[in-house]
């Protein structure tokens, strides 16, 4: 009978950007992050959290997340941002906004994959509004899965 695979014990929530979210712009970019160290954890996964101040988005609004990797632990690849919305490859998700009007929203990405090394997020506001003054935030619950049951 083989091993059963279950979900270790999530480290611990990062808050990776916060007030660089406050009152940006639409079709703006926030970031770089606090620089992500995953080479002790190796974890594999994150639920990514947004919270977003009461704003209304566009019909079609979203927020696109990316990933910029330090191969060397060190070096950032730095492009711009209209390269960076090119390099389909750097996108971490996506997160599609409610269009209700002028309510706060908090959305979930599940089982987003990452890399076993040293990374930073960019966060590209699509909503077609600008993002409340406040209250922002983009977590990050890394974790891994125990394959020894």
């Amino acid at each position: 009978m083989g091993n059963v695979a279950k979900w270790n014990a999530p480290s611990a929530i990062i808050t990776v950007l916060a007030a660089e979210l406050n009152a940006l712009a639409h079709n703006t970019m926030a970031g770089p992050s606090v620089a992500i160290a995953n080479q002790t954890n190796l974890d594999m996964y994150v639920d990514v959290e947004l919270t977003l101040a009461a704003l209304s988005p566009a019909t079609g609004g979203y927020v696109a997340i990316y990933l910029a990797e330090a191969i060397d632990g060190a070096n950032y690849p730095a492009p711009s941002v209209a390269d960076q919305r090119q390099q389909t490859d750097a996108l971490l998700c996506t997160v599609v906004l409610s269009t209700t009007a002028g309510t706060a929203q908090r959305l979930v990405k599940r089982q987003v994959v990452i890399p076993p090394g040293t990374f930073k997020l960019y966060l590209d506001n699509q909503a077609g509004a600008a993002f409340g003054a406040a209250g922002n935030t983009l977590k990050l619950l890394p974790y891994n899965v125990n394959l020894n049951g």
